[in-house]
């Protein structure tokens, strides 16, 4: 299994251009093992439409519920180990979305 990042997440599902080769080859190559994907990417999805600085094709709920079936795509639940080290990771952004 691999976890996809909420942009990769959403450049498959809608067979966007910025999905690059590489990045297709890899997908396939786990596809049947799992393509993870956090329960926080779903939310995230929603605020950024929510906040204009994402434009789907489809209504965000629609969209959502196509997307989390996409194959491959397994949902990871959050849990409180994962809450606290995600707090401890150093280089990222300090303000999600």
């Amino acid at each position: 299994m691999i976890i996809l990042d909420t942009h990769i997440w959403i450049w498959l599902v809608d067979e966007s251009p910025r999905l690059t080769t590489q990045h297709k080859e890899i997908i396939a190559t786990h596809q049947a093992t799992g393509l993870g994907l956090s329960i926080i990417s779903i939310w995230e999805v929603a605020k950024l439409v929510e906040k204009k600085r994402l434009v789907l094709s489809y209504p965000v709920e629609e969209w959502l519920n196509y997307a989390v079936d996409y194959p491959g795509v397994q949902i990871l639940p959050l849990t409180i180990p994962i809450i606290v080290q995600s707090t401890q990771l150093l280089g990222f952004l300090r303000r999600p979305i």
